[in-house]
């Protein structure tokens, strides 16, 4: 959004409109915001918001396949 800024106030000035200053957005708002649905479902596909796995820690040291894990070893997935 800090490059795009026209993306930004047109999805500012939608909310606006639907929604107001006095509330914050629902479920119910949706089906009325099809541009910030549309800037949402574009996000979530350039990229991952959440990791898809959580990280791993090794609670004590541990030997795997010749290879030495010490205890506090943080092992992380990446599919991507």
């Amino acid at each position: 959004m800090a490059k795009h800024p026209d993306i930004q106030e047109t999805a500012q000035a939608d909310l606006d409109r639907v929604v107001g200053r006095d509330r914050l957005p629902g479920f119910s708002d949706r089906s009325h915001l099809p541009y910030l649905d549309a800037i949402l479902r574009e996000v979530t596909r350039c990229g991952v918001i959440l990791p898809l796995s959580l990280g791993h820690v090794a609670t004590e040291d541990d030997e795997y396949n010749g290879y030495f894990i010490p205890k506090g070893t943080v092992v992380t997935s990446n599919i991507w």
